[in-house]
């Protein structure tokens, strides 16, 4: 859960993200700071792949070939082509890809006029403690140690000198 602290009003506006495990949402919260430090540049590119997506038709159709390739025809008759005919042959594929167009939620307008870029003279320059504080985490990092770790070192590191 995010909050979006309103400048004008200081209302407070929460944003939900799931997360299954806490690994992931410490990973989500690790690409929303590097992206406000770094800027997109800090956040990996995507890893699209060539593979057809499921749930496509081209996908259905791959995977008809497949299984008459696999399974031969008499198997492919009435294994696959009869399952198939029963439960729409391609009419889900096509439901989907119309589910999938369909317009999405979108965020309140505050939060979209709040989200809204400031012009590179009112950016807020790091401050020393946060550079030092990130520089931290990268050497952590680059020692193939995670950011649980560095929390925990600097735990230790605290309880030890009494700070």
């Amino acid at each position: 859960m995010i909050g979006f602290i309103d400048a004008s009003d200081g209302q407070v506006m929460w944003l939900t993200l799931p997360t299954s495990t806490l690994g992931m949402a410490v990973s989500e919260w690790e690409a929303i700071r590097a992206y406000m430090e770094e800027g997109p540049s800090a956040l990996r590119k995507p890893m699209m792949g060539t593979d057809l997506e499921e749930g496509t038709v081209a996908f259905f159709h791959m995977c008809r070939r497949d299984y008459l390739l696999d399974h031969g025809c008499l198997r492919y008759l009435f294994g696959f082509l009869l399952i198939q005919f029963f439960s729409g042959w391609t009419l889900p594929c096509h439901v989907a890809s119309w589910v999938k167009q369909l317009p999405k939620t979108a965020f309140p307008k505050a939060v979209q006029d709040w989200s809204k870029p400031l012009p590179r003279e009112q950016w807020q320059a790091p401050s020393a403690e946060l550079i030092a504080q990130s520089e931290e985490v990268r050497k952590i990092l680059r020692k193939g140690m995670s950011i649980f770790d560095y929390f925990l070192e600097k735990e230790k590191n605290q309880s030890k000198t009494g700070v």
